[in-house]
């Protein structure tokens, strides 16, 4: 290590401390009402609209409608050997009323008294709600699935991508990030200890930056346009319903663009690389001593190109990112040799996969902007200053410069 004496401390960056500081109470807010809203027992479906009886007011087509419609809801509730999927008879059609008919107007009721009203509904009422079991028949059709007539999964399906995913994956994006703000609130940024000394190495070429930038790039927009699909009807709904819809079709879209530079990303990182993040015995002595984060002592421990925490983003980058593009595929292209059981699986998956990568992916864009000084230019223009390279990867910068390949003024 250079014979200096360090002329920067992490905690001298006091306009990073205070921006760690109000960022970390935003998402303490942000996330405080997260955790609230998961408790608050409000998440029930309520009935948008009611049906009563009353007196005609003229509009006979309304009127009947709304009986018709409430006679189709009735019918699907009643005994299947009356009402399908192949009823022996066709039901009895409703005589007509001329002293009152059925209106429909809003559901202006307290849901947590109509939840409690099912609940201790009479043995018939309780007959009729009964839990629906799996019914498939005989089809012709040549796809999967056409003969599913009823599938009761499909609630902890719906239960499972409604709620526990969206709250999961809320809580881990808002969790994480607010530990990263905390850290930068406390610790500081990580410095150059020794400051910088206008000398430079190359670390990335042309071709590695280019293909980091594209892959991001699509990654960002994938998470983005992603969140938008599953968190669009809680962020973004009260700007507007024209916003969400134009919003939701651009991510719909979106998210399937996107998704081909990411493959081909990933792919060439894969091959320029893997040799470099295989594992060895000096990532335990960087893990072991937290990868000299915690400190502003110069002599943190040494690694080769990449340490131990950007191999384990690789790592997380590559096995996350195949999985999600294989499971990318088959939702874009479903039923190709999969029943409805794996594709709503898989979607889950998919789904839950997805909020841990970003979370990763956070703390990556972390320590390569604000969370330390320096980094951000080994991807940028590809030179890092030799003091950087020489307190984080102090065995790559000997290795080059044994090969003759010296720092230069920068």
């Amino acid at each position: 290590m250079t014979d200096q004496t360090p002329i920067v401390r992490g905690r001298d960056f006091k306009e990073y401390r205070i921006g760690g500081a109000i960022a970390a109470l935003l998402l303490l807010v942000a996330l405080t009402w997260q955790i609230i809203a998961i408790f608050d027992g409000q998440s029930l479906t309520v009935p948008e609209t009611q049906w009563r009886l009353s007196q005609p007011d003229g509009n006979y087509a309304r009127e009947r409608l709304a009986y018709d419609a409430l006679t189709a809801r009735t019918r699907l509730m009643d005994e299947r050997f009356r009402t399908g999927p192949a009823p022996s008879e066709e039901a009895p059609v409703p005589g007509p009323r001329t002293d009152h008919f059925l209106t429909e107007e809003p559901f202006v009721g307290d849901p947590q008294s109509l939840t409690q009203t099912w609940l201790t509904a009479d043995a018939r009422s309780l007959e009729t709600a009964r839990q629906s079991e799996r019914v498939v028949g005989i089809s012709s059709l040549p796809y999967p699935n056409a003969a599913l007539f009823e599938r009761p999964e499909g609630r902890d399906w719906r239960f499972g991508m409604a709620d526990t995913i969206t709250h999961l994956g809320a809580v881990i994006i808002l969790g994480f990030s607010l530990l990263l703000a905390l850290v930068l609130a406390v610790r500081g940024r990580v410095p150059i200890a020794y400051g910088r000394s206008r000398r430079t190495v190359k670390r990335f070429n042309f071709l590695e930056r280019a293909n980091h930038w594209m892959t991001s790039t699509s990654f960002i927009v994938l998470a983005l346009t992603g969140l938008v699909i599953a968190y669009g009807d809680t962020l973004i709904r009260p700007f507007g319903e024209g916003v969400l819809g134009s919003l939701g079709r651009i991510s719909t879209w979106g998210h399937a663009l996107f998704f081909p530079p990411f493959a081909v990303g990933l792919l060439i990182m894969i091959l320029l690389w893997t040799w470099r993040n295989l594992p060895s015995r000096l990532d335990l002595h960087w893990l072991a001593s937290g990868g000299g984060f915690f400190s502003d002592d110069p002599d943190n421990p040494p690694a080769r190109k990449f340490n131990a925490g950007q191999k384990l983003v690789f790592w997380a980058a590559v096995l996350g990112g195949i999985a999600m593009i294989a499971s990318g595929v088959m939702l874009m292209f479903p039923f190709f040799g999969v029943d409805l059981e794996i594709i709503g699986w898989i979607m889950l998956g998919h789904a839950t996969l997805a909020t841990v990568l970003i979370a990763i992916f956070i703390g990556h864009i972390y320590i390569g902007t604000v969370g330390m000084q320096g980094a951000i230019w080994a991807m940028w223009d590809g030179e890092v200053d030799r003091n950087w390279a020489e307190e984080h990867h102090e065995l790559w910068l000997k290795d080059l410069e044994a090969r003759g390949d010296p720092a230069r003024d920068g």
